[in-house]
Parts: C-alpha cells; structure tokens; sequence
C-alpha cells in the first residue's frame, strides 16, 4: 500500500480509512488468495489419494498382502496392463492440479515443446 492507514472515529467507533486505490489491491489480493486456498485443498486432496494408492501398491507388490475386491483402488487386483493404466491416471490427476512443472520433459529427458 502507498499510504499509512488513518485512524478515524466515526459515530463513536473506531474505524482505520484507507484510500479506495489501495481498499481495491487489498480485495483483489483477498479474491487471489481465496482462490489458491481452494487449489491448495484440492492439491492435498490428490496427493493423500495418491499416499494411500502407493501405500496400497507397495504392500500389495511387496507379496504383504492380497487386494481387497471392495477396495477403492481395484486396479491393485487387475493385471500388469490395468496397475499400470491406474498409476498413469494419478499422474496425470496430479497434473491437473499441479500444473506441468518448472521444467517439464519430454519422456526422453528432453524440454517438453508446448503446442
């Protein structure tokens, strides 16, 4: 903000007075953060889904355990074809929310080239 904020009295209560330019940046700055709020929950969301897949995966290759039919992640079940579509599809869950990254690649280890 440009200007200090003013404390005025105003029918008896206090009140601080900030000029309109400098109340708009602030409700603007309130609307941005509201909104990565939102994609930050939707983040956690994913990626506790994505623990608890990879816990399951990994107790399940390591012979621990059988996977359970009624369990969310059928595809622990399925056949090497299915896990492996399964763990594509988290991927690209993360992606969504996530973004590309900083520096996406290519499969080859290359600089993806966006279209």
């Amino acid at each position: 903000m440009r200007h200090e904020p003013q404390d005025v009295v105003v029918d008896g209560r206090p009140l601080v007075a900030v000029p309109a330019k400098d109340l708009e940046s602030l409700l603007a700055m309130r609307r941005q953060l509201g909104s990565q709020t939102a994609r930050m929950r939707a983040l956690r969301d994913t990626l506790f889904d994505t623990v608890e897949f990879l816990e399951q995966l990994a107790e399940v290759l390591a012979g621990e355990r059988e996977p359970a039919p009624h369990e969310p992640h059928a595809e622990l079940g399925a056949g090497h074809a299915e896990l492996v579509a399964g763990i594509r599809q988290r991927a690209r869950d993360l992606r969504a929310v996530t973004g590309a990254g900083r520096a996406a690649k290519d499969r080859r280890g290359r600089p993806a080239r966006h279209t």
